[in-house]
C-alpha cells in the first residue's frame, strides 16, 4: 500500500515556475527603477518589460510582475516566454484557470516543447480535468521521453482510474532511464501485485532488494589481507587504488570510512561515509556510521538526525521484503515467503534501536538541567552511575510517549512511537497492542501495519501475522480516490491552507473529533509529500515543551 500511495504524491511541482526554472532570467530586485525607466521610455518594446518582470519577481513584487508581462505579451504576439512567465505569476496566486489560458497561447506558438505540454498537464490536473491532463503529459512524453514528472503524474491518474497496465507501462518506462532506483522497483512490484501478477512482483522485489548496497559483497582480498594484519596505512592506499579505478562504487568509500575510523582519522572517516551516501542516498549502514560518527562528537541532535534517515531506509527495506514475501505467498510459494518475512524480522530491530537511540539523544540534547531533573525522578531500577543514567533513558522517553498517548488517544502516530520503544524494550505484547491502536485509527499507516504483523510473527501468531502483513499492499480504491484528492489539493498551496483551515474549524466545533493536523500529516507521510525523517525528529522534540527544539519543532510541524 504505502508505495502505491507514494505513487499519488510523485510528479507534483511545489509551484508551476520550477519547470521554467531554466528560463527565467536572474535579474536583481535592485535594477527595478532602472527598468521602469527604460519601460517608460520604451513603451512600445516588449523586452524591457520582460526584463522589469524578472526584477519584480527578484523584488517578491508579483502583482508588478504579472503587468510587466502581460504588457510584454501584448505587445509581442509571439513572445512564449512572456506567455509562460504571465502563467506562472497566475498559478502562484491561485488563478489556474487564467494560466492555463496563457500556456494555451504559449503552446500554439511552440507545440514541440515539452515543457510547456507537461505545464498544461500539470494545470489541468489540478482544476480535476484528468482527459485534458493526459494528452498533454502523453504529448510532452512524445516529444522528451525522459520526463519524469510527466510519467509519474500520469501513473498516478491511471492508478486512480484503476488502469493498472497503464500505471505499470509508466514505471517500466522510468526504470529504463534509472535501472538503479530502488523506489522504482519498488513501486513497480506493488503495481504488478495489485494486478494479478505474483511472478512479476516477486522479480521486482528481487531487483529492488538486490540494488541495495547493504546487500552487496563486494571484497578486495589485498586489502583484506593488510587489514587483518594490522597495516591500516597500506589498506588504505590499496583501497584508494581500487576506488581510482571504480569511483562508483559505494562500497568501498563505506569500507575506507571504517579503515579510517580505526586508524582515528575521524575526519577521513566523515569524509568517506558522506561520499557513499552521496552515491547512494539510501545507504543504511552508512547513514549509521556517520550518525555514529557525529554521537562520538557529543554532535546529539546531528547524530539523530542521520539515524532518523536511517530509520527511513531501514523501513524501505522491511517494505521490500514483506512485499516478497506477500507476493511469494500469492505465487502458492510459502516456503519462500516465510522466508523473507524471517528476514524481515530479523532485520526491523534495526528501525525500533535507532529510534529508541533518537529519543534517548533528545533527552541528552535539551538543557543539562532537564536532563538531570528526569534522571532525579527516575524509579529505582534505572539507579547507577550517572553516566549510565544518562546512557539509558529510554524509560523516561516511554513515560512521555504514554502521556501523549493518554492526551492524544486518536494520534495514530503516537501509539505507533510508544509501540517502537517498547518494541525496543522487548515488551511485545504492550508493543502489539499500541500498533494494533494506530492501525484502528488509521487503517492505511502501512509502517504500523508492517510493525504489527511482524511483532505478531515473533510472538509465535503466524497466520495473523501473515493476514495483517497482506493488508500492508492491499489497496481499497476508496482510500485511492481520497488520497489522490488529498495530493491534488496539497500541490495547490493555497487551497490547501483554506482546506486546513476550514477542517480545524470543524474539528474545534466537534471536539470530540480526532485531531485533524496529525492525522493530515500521517496522511501527507503515506503519500511521501512531507520529509518522514524530518518529521519523526521534529515530533521526539514536541515530547519536551522546554527543550531548545521544542519551539522550533512546533513551527516545522505547523508549516508541514
Amino acid at each position: 500500500m504505502s508505495y502505491l500511495l507514494e505513487t499519488l504524491g510523485r510528479g507534483w511541482l511545489s509551484r508551476l515556475s520550477d519547470a521554467f526554472q531554466d528560463r527565467l532570467k536572474k535579474v536583481t530586485a535592485d535594477k527595478m527603477p532602472l527598468l521602469v525607466k527604460a519601460s517608460t521610455r520604451e513603451p512600445n518594446r516588449a523586452d524591457p518589460h520582460l526584463e522589469l518582470g524578472f526584477a519584480c519577481l527578484a523584488a517578491g513584487r508579483v502583482d508588478k510582475a504579472r503587468e510587466a508581462f502581460a504588457r510584454a505579451a501584448d505587445l509581442d504576439s509571439k513572445s512564449v516566454l512572456a506567455r509562460v512567465c504571465l502563467a506562472c505569476c497566475l498559478e502562484s496566486v491561485g488563478l489556474i484557470a487564467e494560466a492555463t489560458q496563457r500556456l494555451n497561447e504559449a503552446v500554439n506558438l511552440d507545440p514541440q516543447d515539452a515543457i510547456i505540454q507537461f505545464s498544461l498537464g500539470y494545470c489541468h490536473e489540478r482544476q480535476g480535468h484528468l482527459g485534458e491532463a493526459i494528452t498533454h503529459y502523453l504529448h510532452a512524453l512524445r516529444t522528451c521521453p525522459g520526463l519524469r514528472n510527466a510519467r509519474e503524474r500520469l501513473a498516478a491518474i491511471y492508478l486512480c482510474q484503476e488502469n493498472l497496465p497503464g500505471a505499470i507501462d509508466q514505471y517500466e518506462e522510468l526504470l529504463n532511464d534509472e535501472p538503479g532506483d530502488v523506489d522504482l522497483h519498488l513501486t513497480l512490484a506493488n503495481l504488478h501485485l495489485r494486478n494479478g501478477q505474483a511472478n512479476l512482483a516477486i522479480r521486482s522485489f528481487e531487483n529492488a532488494l538486490t540494488i541495495e548496497p547493504d546487500n552487496w559483497q563486494a571484497r578486495s582480498d589485498l586489502v583484506e589481507t593488510f587489514e587483518k594484519v594490522g597495516l591500516l596505512r597500506e589498506a588504505i592506499e590499496q583501497l584508494h587504488e581500487q576506488i581510482a579505478r571504480h569511483p562508483e562504487f559505494a562500497d568501498n568509500y563505506l569500507r575506507l570510512g571504517d579503515l579510517y575510523a580505526r586508524a582515528g582519522n575521524d575526519t577521513g572517516a566523515m569524509e568517506a561515509y558522506l561520499k557513499a551516501v552521496d552515491l547512494h542516498p539510501g545507504y543504511l549502514e552508512a547513514l549509521v556510521k556517520i550518525g555514529t560518527q557525529h554521537l562520538r562528537h557529543g554532535q546529539n541532535a546531528e547524530a539523530a538526525s542521520w539515524f532518523s534517515r536511517a530509520v527511513e531506509i531501514n523501513d524501505r527495506l522491511l517494505t521490500g521484503y514483506v512485499g516478497l514475501g506477500v507476493a511469494q505467498f500469492e505465487a502458492g510459494q510459502e516456503r519462500e515467503a516465510l522466508s523473507s518475512i524471517e528476514l524481515a524480522a530479523s532485520i526491523e530491530p534495526n528501525s525500533t534501536l535507532l529510534y529508541a537511540e533518537m529519543a534517548r539523544l533528545q533527552l541528552k540534547c535539551g538543557p543539562q538541567q532537564e536532563a538531570q531533573q528526569h534522571l532525579d525522578l527516575a524509579p529505582p531500577e534505572l539507579a547507577g552511575p550517572p553516566s549510565d543514567q544518562l546512557d539509558d533513558l529510554i524509560e523516561i522517553q516511554i513515560r512521555r510517549h504514554r502521556q501523549v498517548v493518554a492526551s492524544r488517544a486518536n494520534h495514530p502516530d503516537a501509539h505507533y512511537r510508544l509501540g517502537l520503544l517498547l518494541r525496543q524494550r522487548g515488551r511485545l505484547e504492550e508493543a502489539i497492542t499500541e500498533f494494533r491502536q494506530a492501525v484502528e485509527i488509521n487503517p492505511v499507516y502501512t509502517k504500523a501495519i508492517i510493525k504489527l504483523g511482524l511483532a505478531l510473527y515473533e510472538a509465535g501468531r503466524t497466520e495473523e501475522a501473515i493476514t495483517t502483513l497482506q493488508r500492508a499492499l492491499e489497496l481499497n480504491p476508496e482510500y485511492v480516490d481520497l488520497y489522490y484528492r488529498l495530493g491534488t489539493i496539497f500541490a495547490d498551496r493555497q487551497q490547501f491552507e483554506l482546506a486546513v483551515e476550514h477542517f480545524e474549524q470543524a474539528v474545534r466545533r466537534r471536539p470530540d473529533n480526532i485531531d485533524f493536523r496529525e492525522n493530515l500529516a500521517v496522511a501527507l507521510e503515506n503519500m511521501g509529500m512531507i520529509d518522514r525523517a524530518r518529521s519523526t525528529w521534529h515530533r521526539i522534540c514536541e515530547l519536551a515543551p522546554t527543550s531548545d527544539q521544542a519551539e522550533r519543532a512546533q513551527e516545522a510541524i505547523g508549516r508541514s
